[in-house]
């Protein structure tokens, strides 16, 4: 056994100590940088047209780092603040109500999109006290705002006064689980005496919503609470920093569509039709020559409508040739071909026999066109200078192409390239790769991803998305794709 050591002996057992250092300092500097910003989302989640808006970021490590923002809408722009976690949101002017994507990013990733939202109302950030009754009577009461709030902890229930006037009808719209944040809220209506009038819980996703007519002049309260989602076993009520909502109340008249009588089409042709009653059916009637090729939709739960819709084809004697009753999410759709000349009947109704004035739909007939959508794999991808990277997409087909369909990469940035590849006539899923330069620069951009379809009298582009990312959808958010995915192209680093 030895004791001791000679300096020659020393100083290399010194060199190896300082060389391993040296590697796993770089290994963890390397990993915490590739590592993307834990961004869950931001609050206040929005704002109101021509406003700037304070907001901070939710999520791990984000406090650490500088991180810049970049939005879908050119409307909004995200600039970091003077702390941490600190952002502000001009929105212009010019802005139009509606969501819209920010990603956070630094110089190595970036991170998920998320939702955030334009209004036209004044906006109202949540003050504590407001978990009782008794607190909310202390509030002011207020109408046509947007109420910003977060339900934080485990049991916390918000509640907000509202000015209403006998006879005007109240809406009373709830974006939470639609904005991407992680809970399945509810909502009930009180009067004066806390005594409920009206509830919501699910409507065409997680997120309620109450429509409510005063029978008198005075001060009403709506009051939040949330359980969890994905859905666990404890049914209590849930709550943390990413339970993230915007209440909006509004007093405003609806914009009601003009709707059509059923009868007569001339095709092509789009009404607005409504199943106001339980057991109605509306039936339209149309001409149509053997082979006639006509797509048929119908938008119903895409307009928030309660209708389950159905659709129906019969012939003169009433026998039914084809029928959809799901599509496009839970609205039907229908290729039909007229097996010959006559006049033919369509027909709408709800699955379930349902009907009342909420039960509204629009319908579309008009010739088949082909169609194609394509899919990305992912919303980002990480590219290193002197290597490449994949991506896959999933394309489908509707109909035939009498030319070739192209899938190719636009707006890369300086050293990345791509070459284009053709797309199977029945879609299928393509791959081709992203390269980049041995001296590409660092680099944080959104990118396209295109379908370029040729025919001897045509050519058509389509855009690739991909799905915005969350656990276990149970409806809609309020995007639901984008055509924007992300590019983080990484420079070879200096000794």
């Amino acid at each position: 056994m030895r004791w001791g050591m000679t300096n020659v002996e020393c100083r290399m057992t010194n060199g190896r100590r300082a060389l391993a250092f040296v590697i796993l300092y770089s290994l963890l500097v390397t990993s915490a940088l590739a590592e993307p910003p834990a961004f869950n989302g931001l609050f206040p989640a929005g704002g109101q047209i021509g406003s700037r808006v304070e907001t901070e970021v939710n999520g791990k490590g984000l406090e650490k780092g500088t991180f810049l923002a970049w939005s879908s809408d050119s409307h909004v722009v995200v600039l970091g603040g003077d702390k941490p976690k600190k952002f502000f949101l001009n929105i212009a002017k010019d802005a139009v109500p509606g969501p819209c994507l920010v990603r956070l990013y630094n110089e190595t990733d970036a991170s998920p999109p998320r939702i955030i939202e334009v209004g036209k109302f004044e906006e109202v950030i949540e003050k504590e006290a407001n978990d009782t009754f008794a607190d909310a009577k202390k509030g002011e009461a207020r109408m046509n705002v947007t109420i910003n709030g977060v339900l934080e902890k485990a049991g916390d229930v918000d509640t907000y006064a509202i000015r209403v006037q006998k006879g005007k009808g109240v809406t009373l719209d709830l974006h939470g689980y639609a904005l991407g944040s992680s809970m399945d809220p509810a909502m009930r209506l009180l009067n004066d005496r806390g005594v409920e009038i009206a509830a919501g819980h699910d409507t065409h996703n997680l997120d309620p919503r109450i429509e409510y007519t005063p029978t008198a002049d005075g001060t009403l309260f709506v009051q939040l609470f949330a359980f969890v989602h994905p859905p666990a076993a404890d049914v209590s009520f849930k709550g943390t920093a990413n339970h993230v909502y915007r209440l909006k109340v509004t007093d405003e008249a609806k914009l009601v569509p003009v709707l059509s009588e059923p009868g007569k089409l001339t095709l092509p042709a789009v009404v607005n039709g409504c199943i106001s009653k339980a057991g109605k059916e509306d039936a339209y009637t149309f001409t149509a020559k053997k082979g006639d090729d006509l797509q048929i939709s119908l938008r119903a739960q895409r307009m928030r409508s309660l209708l389950d819709a159905t659709l129906r084809i019969e012939d003169e004697m009433g026998k039914a040739l084809q029928q959809a009753d799901d599509g496009d999410g839970l609205d039907p759709t229908l290729r039909w071909k007229a097996p010959k000349d006559g006049e033919f009947k369509l027909i709408v109704g709800d699955r379930f026999q349902h009907g009342s004035a909420e039960h509204h739909y629009e319908l579309t007939v008009k010739p088949f066109v082909s169609s194609l959508t394509a899919t990305l794999d992912t919303h980002a991808y990480r590219l290193e200078a002197g290597k490449t990277v994949e991506v896959k997409l999933t394309v489908k087909t509707n109909g035939t192409f009498a030319g070739k369909i192209k899938a190719q990469v636009a707006q890369l940035p300086v050293g990345v390239t791509a070459e284009s590849v053709d797309v199977p006539a029945k879609g299928g899923e393509v791959k081709f790769t992203l390269k980049a330069a041995a001296d590409v620069a660092a680099n944080q951009v959104p990118f396209a991803v295109e379908l370029v379809t040729s025919a001897p009298d045509a050519v058509e582009t389509v855009m690739a998305s991909y799905a915005v990312p969350f656990l276990e959808p149970r409806g809609d958010l309020l995007i639901m794709t984008d055509t924007h995915p992300w590019l983080t192209v990484v420079a070879t680093k200096k000794p």
